[in-house]
């Protein structure tokens, strides 16, 4: 296993970054959608507020809808300057090598988020997470364990009600994902993936105490009960500032290092598990180890891992070795 440690100057880089970032995304979380404006009905203004083609009134005139228009007015500000500035620094981004996340993934988890769907109902889970771990890390993971054709998704559906009353598009996820890319469709007669025109595949994964159909929406793809997703559910997460192919940041929730590294060991050992995808498992599963506990200082042994089943939880010590095998 062979990493390559951030240069100070990447360094320096990614913590701006990851701050005016964090400012972008919370001003574009709390700005309120669409265009605001008074109008006069029989003598009285009111506030209107338009998204897309619909209009619809946010109440007379008063101190609470003015406070609207100067929080509205503030975060759109916000919203502006801030993304300004990472505009400013993506050129220098991509110049230091730190836009690591490629094309197809970055779009995706932009569109994600931009629905509100990332670190509530979607966590990434497979390959992608690794620049997660990463740049949490400070490290760079070598490119034979990162590349993939594939968009691995653990989907929590216990809050999709709230969610499906949102103004979600009709095609749930589906609709969501061909907004980052207009080809992709249903991949299979039974909707159980996304593929894009170039061969690039989503994958939601669900729990199998799941329902049958839990979709977001009617034309939706529909989540793959597996087992052990419920393992992931359930275990500690964490999210990191990521940036894509164009220099520009992105948000990715996925769990913590070491259940994902524990996980993968696990399903290296399944006997349903294809052969081929065997080693890479074990690869992924040593490196995610070794970043977590030679550079995030985080232990298998920790009270936070205490909850994971005991299937999961025998790999720790094959794992844990895999420390000194950074050393050596």
């Amino acid at each position: 296993m062979r990493f390559t440690e951030l240069t100070n100057e990447q360094r320096r880089q990614f913590i701006d970054v990851a701050q005016v970032f964090a400012t972008w995304r919370d001003a574009a979380h709390k700005a309120v959608p669409g265009s605001l404006r008074w109008v006069t009905r029989k003598g009285a203004e009111y506030l209107y507020r338009k998204t897309q083609k619909s209009e619809r009134s946010l109440g007379r005139r008063s101190p609470a809808t003015e406070a609207i228009v100067t929080e509205h007015a503030r975060q759109r500000s916000r919203l502006k300057q801030s993304g300004a500035r990472l505009k400013a620094m993506a050129r220098v981004n991509r110049a230091l090598y730190l836009n690591r996340v490629p094309k197809d993934a970055a779009l995706i988890l932009r569109e994600l988020d931009a629905a509100g769907l990332l670190g509530k109902q979607l966590f990434v889970i497979g390959t992608n997470a690794l620049y997660a771990y990463e740049m949490r890390a400070g490290v760079l993971f070598e490119s034979n364990i990162l590349a993939t054709n594939d968009f691995d998704l653990l989907w929590d559906a216990h809050d999709r009600l709230r969610l499906a009353v949102r103004g979600m598009s009709p095609e749930g996820v589906l609709g969501v994902l061909k907004k980052a890319d207009p080809s992709f469709s249903s991949a299979d007669d039974y909707g159980y993936r996304a593929q894009n025109a170039a061969g690039y595949f989503v994958d939601l994964f669900c729990p199998e105490s799941e329902p049958p159909s839990h979709k977001l929406a009617p034309k939706d793809i529909e989540p793959i009960p597996i087992k052990g997703a419920d393992w992931l559910i359930d275990a500690p997460k964490m999210d990191e500032t990521v940036i894509g192919w164009d220099g520009m940041p992105l948000f990715m929730p996925c769990v913590d290092p070491r259940v994902f590294a524990l996980h993968k060991l696990w399903l290296s050992k399944e006997s349903s598990r294809q052969a081929r995808s065997r080693p890479r498992d074990i690869a992924q599963a040593k490196a995610v180890a070794a970043v977590a506990t030679a550079y995030l200082k985080l232990k298998f042994t920790d009270r936070a891992l205490a909850r994971l089943p005991k299937e999961l939880k025998a790999g720790a010590a094959e794992l844990a070795r895999a420390e000194k095998e950074l050393e050596g």
